[in-house]
């Protein structure tokens, strides 16, 4: 299998990083001066591809790492924590929007359980 994406330091700036999609051609910048964590980067995105489903795991296991509370934390949660940061009529269409049906299966959800085919209108 070719490798996706490949890393590049450019020109005059010695100091940035960049990851070349093979495919595209698309140069993105990997935002770090450091080589190593530039490399970390580009055979993650390269690993990626290879084994998607393992990834997530892994991703899961880092997200958990970083919080407690992300395994079990659903929409409910999440929308309540952003109702609590509006105030005067804009908190009022929030907790109005959060009543709504068509927020109602998704409501109890787990995010990091929830996919983008779980969420759209039937």
């Amino acid at each position: 299998m070719k490798i996706r994406y490949r890393l590049i330091a450019r020109g005059n700036r010695r100091h940035a990083f960049y990851c070349v999609d093979s495919l595209t051609g698309k140069r993105t910048s990997l935002g770090t001066s450091e080589r190593d964590a530039a490399e970390q980067i580009v055979l993650a995105r390269n690993q990626s591809l290879r084994q998607p489903s393992l990834n997530l795991r892994i991703a899961r296991a880092y997200l958990a790492g970083s919080d407690s509370g992300v395994a079990t934390r659903t929409w409910a949660m999440a929308l309540e924590a952003l109702i609590q940061t509006k105030k005067g009529s804009t908190h009022d269409r929030w907790v109005r929007a959060g009543r709504d049906q068509a927020l109602a299966d998704l409501l109890p959800r787990i995010i990091m359980e929830t996919r983008a085919e779980d969420g759209g209108a039937q």
